[in-house]
């Protein structure tokens, strides 16, 4: 309420500039760390790097509690000032809080992947095994996070450039045998230029642009040395996936075989075999995803994806469960989910999945198509008739199979007109259709037949 107040008070008052609204919800709720964390990251954007550090102290004197986010970024803060005794402290007592909102989770883990690695470089066994506790089943996803995050700041991205130093240290440390983080312990300026290259492709790729993104990451490959990373050769897969090539499967294989640990390579290796068709081969990979890290939901999801095409519905079930579990994309994992109830008859609860997906993306076709199907199934004409119609209106790239099956909706529920009307628009879409053709020559005669 204090953060609402603060806002609206300000708007009205006609003050937008971020900092200022942060610097509001921070008088207002000085306890919540969470705010001057928001200030910190803003000044730090800005450049104002001196003001960071006073906002950091003035959070840690009357932040209640201090929280893992705080104490991690005090600690990163002190790494950057070259800082080392004040940034272990720091680290563990991160790792000693309790989480409090949602980046705590992330930063309890990465404080507890720093002490690991400072612990295991100086053998001390006891600290290993305390932030061992902490890591469990994460340690992995940890690992890959970090590899990403060395990646990018080598290859000169928003992270400072200790981020690449500290982020390869812990991949050593977590993943000993990481082929990768071993090939980049030396970087000379034909390797640099590469992965600057490449954080270029990563960004195209995150910003829809694939074509852009599988251009730089050729030229990126270029040098034999980047050639030589499973994870760039798994950001090239990653691209081409997205175009829906081909050789998407042949630069994954390369990427896995590169470096056996990179769950990036076997997920896009996964993908590829899905889009050519052969289930067992995305099966495969994506069991290797979820063997690899356990704690990753989208791969678990995937899983159920391939375990659905297969028609093994009871195994698919269990998996999207296990993803859900873990936690991921909502959107998709309520859209599997759907997808499974659907394929097992459950309609109502089919229908509450794709009423999930849709409460995150209202406007999807795909999912506004499908929980029309369910609720027709379901019993909820009025329901299912409005979101054919949503469906529609929101169709960009012509489904006319919306048409057709909206059009069978309104022939069960005796609409036999509207019914025909729709199954004309199909064929007029669609003429050679044989099968719409039927439909509508079989729909006509039942009108014509109709007594009213």
């Amino acid at each position: 309420l204090h953060v609402l107040v603060g806002e609206l008070g300000a708007q009205a008052a006609g003050e937008s500039d971020p900092l200022a609204l942060a610097r509001e919800r921070c008088r207002r709720d000085p306890a919540m760390a969470d705010h001057w964390l928001d200030v910190a990251e803003l000044q730090e954007r800005g450049g104002r790097e001196s003001d960071v550090d006073e906002t950091l102290a003035a959070a840690l004197r009357v932040a209640v509690p201090p929280t893992p986010a705080l104490l991690l970024t005090v600690g990163m803060r002190a790494v950057r000032g070259g800082d080392w005794v004040t940034a272990e402290r720091a680290f563990e007592d991160a790792m000693a809080l309790e989480p409090l909102a949602a980046r705590d989770d992330d930063a309890r883990l990465d404080a507890a992947a720093l002490v690991f690695t400072l612990a295991t470089e100086r053998g001390d066994a006891g600290g290993v095994a305390a932030a061992r506790r902490i890591l469990g089943a994460a340690a992995t996803a940890t690992a890959a996070f970090w590899r990403a995050e060395a990646l990018a700041a080598l290859g000169g991205g928003p992270s400072p450039p200790v981020t690449g130093e500290i982020g390869l240290r812990i991949v050593r440390a977590l993943v000993p045998e990481d082929p990768d983080a071993r090939r980049l312990q030396t970087i000379d300026a034909a390797l640099r230029a590469a992965l600057t290259t490449l954080q270029q492709a990563r960004e195209a790729l995150e910003s829809g642009q694939p074509d852009q993104a599988v251009r730089l990451a050729r030229t990126a490959l270029e040098e034999p040395q980047a050639a030589a990373l499973g994870i760039a050769q798994a950001l090239l897969a990653e691209a081409l996936n997205a175009k829906r090539d081909r050789e998407a499967l042949e630069v994954a294989r390369r990427a896995t075989t590169l470096n056996p640990f990179l769950v990036e390579g076997w997920r896009e290796q996964g993908d590829a075999h899905l889009e050519a068709g052969d289930l067992r081969g995305a099966e495969t990979a994506f069991r290797r995803v979820v063997e690899i890290d356990s704690t990753y939901g989208l791969g678990f999801a995937k899983l159920a994806q391939v375990l659905l095409e297969q028609g093994r519905t009871l195994e698919a079930l269990e998996a999207i469960s296990a993803a859900t579990e873990r936690g991921g994309d909502p959107f998709f994992l309520a859209a599997i989910r759907g997808d499974i109830y659907a394929e097992m008859e459950r309609h109502p609860e089919a229908a509450e999945a794709y009423d999930q997906a849709l409460s995150i993306e209202p406007e999807d076709h795909w999912a506004l198509h499908q929980a029309a199907i369910e609720h027709g199934h379901a019993g909820n004409s009025p329901r299912a008739v409005e979101l054919f119609e949503a469906a529609l209106r929101h169709d960009h790239d012509g489904c006319h199979q919306t048409l057709v099956d909206y059009g069978d909706h309104l022939r069960r529920v005796g609409r036999i007109g509207d019914a025909v009307k729709l199954y004309r628009r199909a064929v007029a879409a669609v003429p050679a259709d044989p099968e719409w053709r039927q439909t509508l020559r079989d729909a006509e005669r039942e009108l014509l037949a109709a007594p009213n």
